[in-house]
C-alpha cells in the first residue's frame, strides 16, 4: 500500500501487506481526520496515521476481508465497519 503525493507524483510512505493476497479482498478507507483504514492479508484490521505511514493499532479479524471500510456517525461519535467472513 502507497500514500501518494499527486501533484509531482512522489511516493510519501509505503507499507509493505504481507501473507497470501487472494483471500484479502479489502479496499482501504482514508477520513479527513488523518487516519487510513485497511485489512491485512494475514487477517488484521488496521489503523494508520495518513501522514507517516506508522500503524496505530491492529484488530486481530481470525478471517478474511471481504469489502471495503466504510464509516458513519451517530450523535457525534464516529464509527469504522467492514465485512469479514
Amino acid at each position: 500500500m502507497r500514500a501518494l503525493n499527486i501533484e509531482p507524483g512522489w511516493t510519501v510512505w509505503a507499507k509493505l501487506l504481507v501473507g497470501p493476497q487472494e483471500p484479502n479482498y479489502t479496499g482501504v478507507l482514508s477520513t479527513a481526520g488523518g487516519l487510513v483504514f485497511h485489512g491485512e492479508p494475514g487477517g488484521d484490521f488496521a489503523a494508520v496515521d495518513a501522514r507517516s505511514g506508522k500503524t496505530l493499532w491492529t484488530f486481530r479479524g481470525n478471517d478474511s476481508w471481504r469489502a471495503s471500510p466504510m464509516t458513519y456517525m451517530v450523535n457525534g461519535r464516529q464509527y469504522i465497519v467492514v465485512a469479514i467472513s
